[in-house]
């Protein structure tokens, strides 16, 4: 029963107390809707008694009553009907309430579905149809941009790479602020295995998060929990909100027999707002004079050791430049005109291209149901050599065993596999040498012929020296071509998740749920660094390696089992009462192995272990269990259908906590009061007011309580083990999140116009943080508690229907919100709590008395507020220390707007989503500017004439005194003349996020066939970055998602424009 009344969004019931009167007679009929299709769980009460039922899965019902008395037929988001019961069969046609929204249900925690109505705390939710916009998108969670309020979307540019989710701003110091992600009620994994390395910048591969595994074309509809009361019940990984999917369910009937297919292509074309723009009047060089390594030759030779763009002026003159000194050029032995490339890194990109193919198959009784989904995905990047490929498989079972007796069971599988990857980060990473350390002059064209012409070698255009044979090996960089063919990423993943249950009807108000999951995946992560290539850092060689192996694998189980009991009774007419009890035992397993060749490969191109030319170091493992055991209970009162209070609490206990000290329990109570049945206007449909305050508690990771040594090289043949560097601490106890909320939901104008508008306000305590101790304790840092977080937002939901006729509608849903986060307090007492460092001596922080994530680095040196310029230099002076706050990660507010028109059979959906504040540093200015690769550098004639930077001298007098380029290495710009501040950047921006197109064929065009229906969409994503202040990058562009890689911009992947088709048929 309980599956039948999801399926269509109820849960209403009716206690029948049977009273025996002469005069009574059995009442029996069939409810049906409006298309006459029968309504399951309609209450059916005797007015003025307690006597009566509800319908069964076939709207039937039977009840008691006398001639005279009236039946009232009663059905959330339907009319109320009275009927006198003058005959003995009374069949009711219930319709539509187009003034009743409070019967709108939603799924909130556990899954459970509640009348959002009787909620006492703020939820969102986003029908299925409203996620249709991501043309190219491989990842669900990229789907929510700008859709809910409070729910801030970091997405990055990286090819398959991850999202971060974060609802009501970052409650913890240095864990995960990520939202829980939940299918049917049942929590999975969204972790990533990316590097601390790779987060901080340092290079790498984005692998993406899990969340990326749901299969998109099963969900019905997305709802977000935000704040602790309404997520409480999940215990402490819900402490930083929930993402509820619930997915589509096979509707029962008369042997319903469903198959749809559908099938869509995406291509994607570089956003040239988000790389960068070169200057096309210098070539190689730091400055004047260092472009030719024998300047008084007749023709001379380009220094290709160097990575700049700021040496001598383009004149066309003939000169020996990098393909001269290659036997696979055309050039070869031949001199060139010194003239900015014609091909430059722009022409190094492809078209991105998706497809998307489904099937899916429905088949249904009146006691079962059952459905098949199958989606295979290929997408290439614009990067040469990437290419994903997924194929996805999902089933769904219900049987209604008795009539008291349901099951249901689910199962989807997810195949992955990934080659190329881009890399990220400051190392190796071809982005941050075509937006840092380039030669304008090198033509991007010659450098793939080259490569294709000499069978695949490294034959780059950074030749150390090319003036002698020995030089002719890479300086810096290798040929972009060669490192996209063989210094390749490659990844796999295999994913299971599924769940079984069986819910059983005890009484007509009281049922009970059993359920048992499995999310489970292998994963496979394999680098490779090709011989021939430059030394780098490669997988566990402490030196730099110039080929090798590596190779992660990693394999995850969680298992949940419940028992829930749910009632939901009615005392009379005015009093109701419904609520959960359950307990749910989950257990964790991870086993990861890390392992790598050192001293490079023997045999070239072969990608084995085995491979090794020295003795393989010892891999780096991990492996652990963690158990977390949860009872739990919630109850919600309601009066009158006009006043509602809930209670709810949790108890857990963690594996990762001290033991005996591993219990922590969290409460939650809510209250709302439908106002709007106290004024009656006919104009307010709708009135709620509501307030809720919850605790929400969260444990520690795995392997934080008790030291363990780890296997290090051996020590004259001894083996040796070291300790790790933070010092774990046995004494650790459970973080806790309190959290208040008021907030006010408005309806009117017959659902025309609609307003939610909450406040909140979160102290997140007793955080679990590394924090740095004294290098004499023999360990870098220490667990410990301590830490006050506050987060405190305001966030408004508009919905509107400003023209609605016969043929036309038009749809607005508006979303704004702002979250201001201050640090209270840090352990220790200390007063800045380092997050990560990144190159260019900029780090981000929590900073005692400001908002979380400020970042730190030299800044200016002022005089009465303004820049002070040194008046022998003309240069800007700069802070000899790199503690001062010149930017933060957190944003002012962010916002979306979305619209849908429709006419007839045709309908335009766009999407406008944007972000006010917060800050990025850019590493690729900071570099790029320095290496006169830029426009910037070159405008004008400020390199011969000098710049008069804005500022004032030590003494507060104007200045006037010209910065001039006095020869090599003297740009005006760049880090080696200007503070990190200087690359501190306005993080807003305005977006085209979404834009659809769709049209529904006429039914009449299938008559007489096997077709039902079919519509054709048009689909674009990112089609348009309005505004923005980050040059040549997007301000979404990122390394990975988590904490670590806020706020800090380096060698991204451009921001794509997609742009495809979509086309369903449903047989």
């Amino acid at each position: 029963m309980k599956q039948k009344l999801k399926v269509f969004g109820v849960l209403f019931f009716a206690f029948a107390w049977q009273f025996a009167f002469a005069q009574e007679r059995k009442i029996t009929g069939t409810v049906s809707d409006k298309a006459g299709l029968p309504l399951p769980g309609v209450s059916v009460l005797v007015k003025g008694t307690q006597t009566g039922t509800q319908t069964d899965f076939d709207g039937k019902y039977s009840t008691k009553a006398t001639s005279s008395q009236i039946l009232i037929f009663s059905f959330v988001g339907l009319k109320t009907q009275e009927v006198t019961a003058s005959s003995s069969t009374v069949n009711i046609k219930m319709m539509d309430n187009t003034t009743e929204l409070e019967g709108v249900t939603v799924t909130t925690a556990m899954g459970v579905k509640r009348e959002k109505k009787s909620l006492g705390y703020s939820t969102q939710q986003i029908s299925g149809k409203d996620l249709d916009g991501g043309a190219g998108n491989a990842n669900v969670a990229n789907l929510l941009s700008g859709k809910a309020a409070g729910v801030e979307v970091s997405r990055n540019t990286n090819f398959g790479g991850s999202t971060n989710v974060v609802i009501r701003g970052n409650k913890s110091l240095t864990g995960s602020n990520q939202a829980l992600w939940v299918v049917d009620g049942v929590p999975i994994d969204n972790s990533n295995s990316n590097t601390t390395t790779q987060a901080t910048g340092r290079g790498g591969y984005d692998y993406g998060n899990n969340v990326s595994d749901i299969n998109q074309e099963d969900i019905e509809s997305i709802n977000i929990l935000k704040g602790a009361a309404a997520t409480a019940l999940y215990g402490s990984r819900a402490a930083n909100g929930v993402v509820m999917v619930t997915t589509k369910k096979g509707k029962k009937g008369d042997n319903n027999v469903g198959f749809t297919f559908s099938s869509g292509f995406t291509v994607g074309t570089v956003d040239k707002s988000t790389f960068p723009k070169y200057q096309t009047k210098y070539g190689s060089g730091y400055g004047i004079g260092s472009s030719f390594l024998d300047a008084d030759s007749q023709i001379p030779t380009v220094d290709t050791s160097n990575d700049a763009s700021y040496g001598d002026a383009f004149t066309g003159q003939p000169v020996y430049q990098w393909d001269a000194f290659t036997p696979y050029s055309k050039n070869y032995g031949q001199a060139t005109a010194w003239n900015a490339a014609k091909n430059g890194p722009i022409s190094f990109f492809n078209t991105a291209k998706t497809a998307t193919n489904s099937l899916s198959l429905e088949k249904s009784n009146e006691k079962s149901s059952i459905s098949l989904s199958y989606v295979n995905t290929m997408q290439s990047g614009i990067l040469p050599n990437s290419e994903l490929k997924k194929n996805q498989l999902s089933a769904r079972f219900s049987q209604k065993i008795t009539d008291k007796l349901t099951a249901n069971a689910y199962a989807a599988v997810t195949l992955q596999n990934t080659i190329g990857r881009n890399s990220t980060g400051y190392n190796d990473n071809i982005l941050g040498n075509f937006r840092q350390w380039w030669q304008t002059n090198v033509d991007l064209k010659e450098q793939q012929n080259v490569y294709n012409a000499s069978g695949g070698q490294n034959v780059t255009w950074n030749w150390a020296d090319p003036t002698s044979p020995e030089g002719i090996v890479p300086a810096y960089w290798d040929n972009p071509y060669f490192t996209r063919y063989q210094n390749y990423s490659s990844d796999d993943r295999t994913r299971l998740f599924s769940y079984a249950s069986l819910d059983y009807k005890i009484t007509s108000w009281l049922s009970a749920l059993g359920r048992v999951s499995l999310d489970t995946y292998k994963e496979l992560q394999e680098e490779r660094r090709a011989v021939g290539s430059i030394a780098s850092g490669f997988g566990l060689s402490p030196v730099d390696e110039t080929s090798g192996y590596q190779r992660y694998d990693n394999n995850f189980q969680e298992i949940n089992y419940d028992g829930m009991l749910n009632f939901n009774k009615k005392f009379g007419e005015d009093i109701s009462l419904t609520g959960i009890l359950g307990m749910n035992l989950r257990r964790d397993n991870r086993e990861n192995v890390l392992s790598s060749t050192i001293g490079g490969l023997v045999t070239p191109g072969k990608y084995a272990l085995s491979n090794s030319r020295y003795a393989l170091p010892f891999p780096i493992e991990q492996k652990y269990t963690k158990q977390v055991n949860g009872i739990y209970a919630q109850a919600s009162l309601g009066y009158k259908d006009t006043y509602f209070l809930d209670a709810s609490v949790r108890r857990d206990e963690s594996s990762t906590l001290p033991k005996g000290d591993n219990a922590y329990v969290y409460p939650a109570v809510s209250g709302s009061i439908l106002f709007s049945n106290l004024i009656q206007q006919k104009w307010l449909n709708l009135g709620k007011f509501r307030m809720n305050y919850a605790e929400v508690g969260n444990d520690a990771d795995a392997l934080q309580l008790v030291n363990t040594y780890t296997r290090s090289s051996n020590f004259n043949n001894e083996p040796m083990y070291t300790l790790p560097n933070t010092n774990n601490n046995s004494n650790l106890k459970p973080e806790r999140t309190k959290s208040f909320e008021v907030g006010l939901e408005t309806s009117m104008l017959d659902r025309r116009l609609g307003f939610d508008v909450t406040y909140y306000k979160t102290n997140s305590v007793d955080q679990i943080v590394s924090a740095a101790v004294s290098s004499a304790s023999g360990f870098t840092n220490a667990w410990v508690n301590g830490g006050n977080i506050e987060n405190k937002g305001l966030e408004i939901q508009i919905t509107g229907t400003p023209v609605k006729t016969k043929d036309f509608s038009w749809d607005i849903s508006v979303n704004w919100s702002n979250n201001k986060s201050r640090v209270i307090s840090l352990p220790g007492g200390i007063g800045n709590l380092q997050l990560a460092g990144f190159q260019g001596g900029v780090t981000t922080n929590a900073t005692l008395n400001e908002a979380y994530g400020s970042i730190k680095g030299t800044d200016y040196v002022y005089t009465n507020g303004e820049r002070t310029i040194d008046q022998k230099t003309g240069k800007y002076m700069i802070t000899t220390t790199s503690d001062n706050t010149i930017g933060n990660i957190t944003p002012d507010w962010i916002g979306g707007v979305r619209n849908k028109l429709s006419y007839k059979n045709v309908s335009l959906a766009f999407l406008i989503d944007t972000q006010k504040g917060g800050d990025i540093f850019s590493l690729d200015m900071y570099y790029g500017l320095a290496t006169g690769l830029y426009k910037e550098t070159a405008e004008g004639n400020i390199r011969q004439t000098g710049v008069l930077n804005a500022g004032v001298a030590p003494d507060g007098t104007p200045n006037k005194v010209v910065s001039q380029n006095p020869g090599t290495y003297s740009n005006n710009y760049g880090y080696l003349a200007e503070p990190a501040k200087a690359f501190v950047y306005d993080a807003s921006y305005v977006k085209l996020r979404e834009v659809s197109i769709s049209y529904n064929f006429p039914k009449k065009m299938f008559e007489g066939t096997f077709v039902n229906s079919a519509t054709f969409s048009l689909l674009g994503s990112n089609l348009w970055i309005i505004s923005k202040n980050l040059p040549y990058a997007d301000p979404e562009s990122g390394l990975s998602s988590g904490n670590k890689s806020r706020g800090y911009s380096v060698g991204s992947l451009p921001t794509t424009r997609d742009i495809g088709f979509n086309l369903t048929f449903k047989f």
